[in-house]
């Protein structure tokens, strides 16, 4: 193992485990000692410094780490249930009340853990990714509430009435799906670059609920008439809100 490949590996593990500033202290230092062996010392200082996950281990406070891995699992389970309720797609003994707790505790919990450094000099340049990702999102929400609308109103023709209700459930089973996934990756990049990644969570889950509150509807009573449109309006602008604010 050379020193570039060695400290990849460390870098990855001392930022899972280790707070932002502590890992960058750490990095910093790590950095300096191997910029003193040379590259023929390759199974020295793995000898000495240990393997990269281990020395990270070895770094880290276990109480600091258990609260991140309890903070990631949470906002990781928000996620996964509402995943799961879309493949599931049955809603009997299921309450709209425990999405919008599932929608509040998330953006909760991503608020409390990943926030901005006010004292760092130098603010790291914006994840060029983001943006883009987002934008997906954006898409995937227009175009989801394109098709369900259009269904709804018989504009497509083309379509037999009959499979309607196939098309609407696979549109939000695709976009529930691909918010999971942007999600779960928003989460890991906010822990191991930076904050503002934050954002893809926050955009992801709140795709993710609407998508969930419409297909329950939709399951439950047929309709999006006896629906408060204003709910999933007002869950949208609050997630586009937060959304904005995650990236700043």
């Amino acid at each position: 193992m050379n020193k570039e490949t060695y400290l990849k590996k460390f870098s990855s593990a001392v930022r899972w485990m280790l707070p932002k500033s502590d890992a960058d202290e750490v990095l910093a230092d790590y950095d300096e000692i191997l910029s003193e062996y040379s590259e023929e010392d390759e199974n020295i200082f793995v000898k000495e410094l240990g393997e990269p996950v281990q020395a990270a281990k070895l770094l880290s406070e276990p109480k600091v780490y258990h609260r991140w891995l309890v903070a990631f699992s949470l906002m990781a389970f928000f996620l996964l249930i509402s995943e799961f309720l879309i493949l599931r797609a049955n809603f009997n003994n299921y309450s709209n009340t425990s999405m919008y707790i599932i929608f509040i505790l998330g953006l909760s919990v991503s608020f409390i853990w990943f926030r901005p450094k006010y004292r760092e000099k130098h603010k790291s340049t914006f994840p060029p990714k983001l943006l883009l990702m987002l934008f997906v999102l954006i898409v995937c929400m227009v175009v989801t509430a394109v098709i369900v609308e259009s269904l709804f109103q018989k504009n497509w023709n083309f379509i037999p009435f009959e499979i309607y209700g196939v098309v609407v459930y696979r549109t939000l089973l695709f976009t529930g799906t691909l918010s999971t996934i942007f999600g779960l990756f928003g989460l890991i990049k906010a822990r191991l670059s930076d904050y503002r990644w934050r954002s893809l969570y926050v955009m992801s889950l709140t795709l993710l609920v609407e998508c969930v509150l419409i297909l329950a509807i939709l399951v439950s009573m047929g309709s999006l008439i006896h629906f408060p449109i204003t709910n999933l309006i007002v869950i949208g602008v609050i997630g586009f809100i937060f959304t904005v604010v995650s990236i700043c």
